[in-house]
């Protein structure tokens, strides 16, 4: 007792001269407060006088401040992902809504424009989550989004398959950005315990983009078509840029940097992160450097190792291999699933209804995948809660290798696919977050390097595995 007392007294007296100088009068706070000791300091003596790593923290205080952190940067996560599976998902339902006809496209140039966006994705996935662990979150991933904007706007417009082309590999490059670097983002702020079902509802955002895609399209159809002049499939473009609008103003305002550095943050706010992060690691706080630059404005913190160290960090880490083998074969596998709305059309369905006919899938989907992330964090395992549903995607796979008749019969084996498949995306991605490193920027070069190697997939999938060709038979 009388370490644990000493120890608390002595964190007490901790003073943080560069946390004075500001100030968050938006919070509440005012200057005589802003010298008043961080709240967080009883530290637990469990038979070790080495023991600052033991940090309770107020339950109370916690939640008030996940609750925060959830409005501000889950918030801004999900929205994000549901816009980025909208902008991916759109090209496959405007080529079945009319821009195959008007634009007098083949299904190979189809394939080529899913190629060509993958292309661009995979130029940037590594170097945009370096300059992501270099740079403040809440001005580039908005920026990106902004961009992003801009060139779906431009999609709108399109007159010829070669402006498609450079639409979409610009697409790619600017979008490659936002998945790896809010998950990266995400893992920087939220424990173990915590991360399981938030990267669950950022993946079922993701599915409900997909999913309410082909909603959005067949009301376009319906309701959008030839007003203006303009084709119902152009207005999808317009509709989605505007929401990445909103998405980018939504970010550039409320979404949070790193605990040191989050201009929004009282000092009672930063106390918790940082210490949350410390409890997460197992590390002492005051080795980690993190107490040291809570009002430091640059991402760089004492004892950055250089680029070239979390490199050589990241290839000698013995998890790495194995979970990019894993991810790239989920994305390989998955890619089933994105035709789904384009066969339904080869075998005779309108527009409208092949559609319509995706969102079924994508809402199981989302079902399955937000049960699997609470049932991970809840029994505190992830093995389990990908190979249970792997099994079940291994059946529908099956089943599809054989194109199985009739048509219910293969809309269920797709549907066996995609939830299995589905489901264990976001528990592989909190998996890998938990135990590649704690280091920032060598996690943000683990998960760039699993999104990169999923990529690779794509370059080539859509023309030897998924190619769209003439009419099934």
């Amino acid at each position: 007792m009388t370490a644990a007392t000493s120890t608390s007294t002595a964190s007490k007296s901790r003073h943080y001269p560069e946390m004075d100088e500001r100030k968050h009068s938006n919070d509440g706070w005012e200057g005589a407060e802003e010298e008043s000791p961080p709240i967080m300091m009883h530290v637990i003596n469990n038979n070790n006088n080495d023991d600052d790593h033991n940090v309770w923290i107020d339950p109370k205080q916690e939640r008030n401040f996940i609750k925060r952190l959830d409005k501000r940067l889950l918030g801004f996560a999900m929205l994000g992902n549901l816009v980025k599976a909208l902008d991916n998902s759109n090209l496959g339902s405007a080529f079945i809504s009319g821009m195959e006809e008007e634009l007098q496209l083949t299904g190979l140039q189809y394939n080529w424009m899913t190629v060509l966006f993958m292309a661009g994705y995979l130029i940037m996935q590594i170097p945009s989550n370096m300059l992501l662990s270099k740079l403040r979150p809440s001005v580039y991933l908005p920026a990106l989004e902004l961009i992003w904007c801009i060139l779906t706007l431009s999609m709108a417009c399109v007159q010829s398959v070669n402006h498609i082309y450079v639409i979409r590999v610009l697409l790619g490059l600017f979008e490659a950005g936002f998945y790896p670097g809010i998950v990266f983002l995400i893992g920087t702020w939220y424990t173990k315990r915590e991360l399981g079902k938030r990267m669950a509802m950022l993946t079922i955002c993701g599915s409900l983009g997909n999913g309410i895609s082909g909603v959005i399209q067949a009301a376009m159809l319906k309701t959008m078509d030839g007003y203006l002049g303009i084709s119902g499939w152009r207005w999808m473009f317009v509709f989605d840029a505007c929401i990445t609008a909103l998405l980018a103003w939504f970010g550039r305002k409320y979404l949070p940097d790193y605990p040191y550095n989050t201009n929004w943050l009282s000092n009672k706010e930063r106390d918790i992160a940082l210490r949350r992060i410390g409890e997460d690691t197992g590390s002492k706080l005051h080795d980690s450097g993190l107490l040291m630059v809570p009002g430091s404005t640059s991402s760089s913190s004492p004892g950055r190792q250089s680029t070239m160290s979390s490199i050589r960090q990241l290839l000698r880490n013995k998890y790495l291999y194995l979970f990019v083998l894993g991810w790239a074969s989920v994305h390989l596998s998955l890619g089933a699933a994105h035709v789904l709305g384009i066969m339904a059309k080869k075998l005779g369905y309108d527009a409208v209804t092949a559609n319509l006919l995706t969102t079924p899938d994508i809402l199981i989907t989302m079902t399955a995948g937000l049960c699997n992330g609470f049932i991970s964090d809840r029994i505190r395992s992830r093995y389990w809660c990908i190979v249970c549903p792997a099994i079940l995607a291994l059946f529908g796979l099956i089943m599809l290798s054989r194109f199985v008749q009739p048509f219910e019969l293969l809309y269920a084996s797709y549907i066996c696919s995609h939830v299995g498949l589905g489901s264990i995306t976001s528990i592989i991605m909190t998996w890998a977050s938990e135990t590649i490193s704690r280091d920032n920027e060598v996690r943000a070069l683990a998960i760039a390097t699993m999104n990169t190697c999923a990529s690779l997939m794509w370059l080539w999938s859509p023309l030897v595995l998924w190619p769209v060709t003439g009419e099934l038979p």
